[in-house]
């Protein structure tokens, strides 16, 4: 019988392994990431999302090098939308930055953006479903003191990599670093539905590694999002 649970918990783990992914590009680097955080205008956010998806998204898709652009609209502030953005390199952001569709869609939004801001990161984990769809999206960002940051990130990068491959329902979690600032990490979980987030935080397994986790953290701000609806890329 002891026999029979092993062989069955390794059958279990390799098909749960086999439904995620590390986002990598061809020769197993970490991507480019950024993070761009995206301010209209009072009220004006749906014309923003309006244009990117006439006139961005469908060059976007086409673009082999453009892995992902994740990002939902912040629930506390309807203007702002929080976009973590996945490239396979340099010249994949400036083929896309330098687009057609690109320059069109900056040069229709300027009259109602506020303000942009771009925050290169590098990615720590990046793990997400080989395929789905998710509807609700957290961030985190941590300060971490730097004599901490080696255990912070291998904890954290270890409950990502697990939630994604263990969890039906968590269909992304990425970890990332700000370049200037390594101690300063920047975070992204993607959920199925409400159902998801509420069964991953209330599970043992969770709360464990925040208590692990907590100890570390110097300062930490959560921001939820308004319901959205994000194909998980399948480009890499």
């Amino acid at each position: 019988m002891k026999k029979f649970l092993a062989i069955l918990g390794v059958i279990l783990m390799m098909t749960a392994n086999a439904t995620a992914k590390s986002v990598r590009t061809p020769e197993g680097n970490m991507p480019r990431v950024q993070w761009a955080v995206v301010e209209s205008v009072e009220g004006e956010m749906p014309q923003i999302i309006e244009m990117g998806a006439r006139i961005l998204a469908p060059t976007t898709a086409r673009e082999k090098g453009t892995y992902a652009l994740y990002g939902a609209i912040e629930k506390d502030n309807p203007n702002l939308m929080r976009l973590l953005e996945i490239y396979e390199s340099d010249e994949a952001y400036r083929i896309h930055s330098t687009s057609e569709a690109f320059q069109q869609y900056r040069a229709e939004r300027l009259p109602i953006l506020k303000g942009l801001k771009i925050l290169p990161v590098n990615g720590i984990v990046l793990e997400q479903k080989n395929s789905g769809v998710g509807t609700i999206i957290q961030t985190n960002r941590f300060e971490i003191a730097p004599a901490d940051l080696a255990e912070f990130q291998k904890i954290i990068s270890e409950e990502a990599i697990r939630s994604v491959r263990e969890n039906s329902g968590v269909m992304g979690a990425f970890v990332t670093a700000e370049q200037a600032n390594p101690n300063i990490l920047h975070t992204m979980i993607i959920f199925s539905d409400a159902e998801a987030i509420k069964k991953y935080f209330s599970s043992a397994v969770y709360k464990n590694y925040r208590r692990q986790a907590e100890k570390l953290i110097k300062i930490e701000q959560k921001m939820d999002y308004q319901p959205t609806k994000i194909i998980l890329s399948e480009k890499f």
